[in-house]
């Protein structure tokens, strides 16, 4: 495997350079601001596309994309308007709160599905685009918190009230930071919902993972989507004991930090999250097998004893 994994971690080894990138949809006379993030290696090892949660922007996810990159796989994170930081513009608590409930509708979820499809179609024929990442033929899904509900519909789940889109035949994985199942006691059922989910998953959360008062998602609904998905052998759930809502968002904006008053410095358990994510990635997206068999064997006693990592 990958030597750069035998410190949970540990950055790998390309540099890293960034650019900012808007791109146009003309249908829905929409601009997606984007960050693309190019390590300098002549073989990436697939493209991840990321997703951010509610408030955030193309900014989002930094800690983990820029891990990720320096490991070789590039990546582009997505901001969608409507449901990013658009909605930060008043810094009383109590508005912002009320401006966080009101974006979390299912116009803002068909929005950031319709924003994937625009990208991926994109994505072999724009010249706005490194000519690397329209190459790319292997391709990884990634969000948080709403954007996790983002790519669970992306990855195959069916809910009652929102149309499953086709999924793309070049998406190979997903991973999801902080995942729920809203409304778990509504319509067929989690079976029903998340029995399609057939690529390789990792469900990452934490203990104290809530709603944070803007929904009714508890830390043990974070977990449901894994629960219900098939037992194939690459679905995998990492549960990290005190872990809250925003220490997976890769960072924490200062509007975040006035509404839930919660730590924004990098959660104790930073650098297992990093290894297993890259493992992750490299095992799923870019075929290494030692990485895939170094997470299920290896990577569970590096974890603290009240951690659970579960694979089936």
């Amino acid at each position: 495997m990958d030597g750069a994994l035998n410190v949970p971690g540990s950055t790998g080894p390309w540099p890293v350079a960034t650019r900012l990138v808007d791109l146009h949809d003309t249908r829905r006379a929409r601009t997606l601001p984007v960050k693309l993030y190019l390590p300098a290696t002549p073989r990436p090892r697939g493209l991840i596309l990321f997703s951010h949660g509610l408030g955030g922007s193309r900014e989002g996810g930094a800690a983990w994309l820029e891990h990720w990159a320096s490991q070789g796989f590039l990546l582009l994170a997505l901001q969608h308007p409507g449901s990013d930081c658009c909605i930060l513009r008043n810094n009383s608590p109590q508005a912002l709160r009320s401006a966080f409930k009101a974006a979390m509708n299912p116009q803002e979820l068909t929005a950031r599905i319709d924003d994937f499809r625009f990208v991926l179609g994109r994505i072999g024929r724009d010249p706005a685009l490194p000519d690397a990442i329209n190459a790319a033929d292997a391709i990884g899904l990634a969000g948080h918190s709403f954007g996790a509900v983002t790519v669970q519909l992306l990855a195959g789940e069916r809910r009652p009230t929102q149309p499953a889109p086709p999924i793309d035949p070049r998406i190979r994985a997903v991973l999801a930071f902080s995942p729920s199942a809203r409304q778990a006691d509504s319509g067929p059922g989690l079976d029903h919902r998340f029995g399609q989910v057939r690529l390789p998953f990792f469900s990452i959360t934490g203990s104290r993972d809530d709603g944070m008062g803007l929904s009714d998602i508890t830390a043990a609904n974070r977990e449901l989507p894994h629960r219900h998905m098939p037992a194939d052998g690459r679905k995998y759930l990492l549960v990290f004991a005190g872990g809250n809502h925003l220490d997976f968002a890769g960072e924490a904006s200062d509007a975040e930090g006035v509404v839930f008053r919660i730590r924004r410095q990098p959660a104790a358990f930073r650098a297992p999250l990093l290894a297993a994510s890259s493992a992750f990635w490299l095992a799923h997206l870019a075929g290494e097998g030692d990485a895939g068999r170094w997470l299920v064997a290896d990577f569970p006693a590096r974890l603290r004893p009240d951690d659970r990592f579960e694979h089936k």
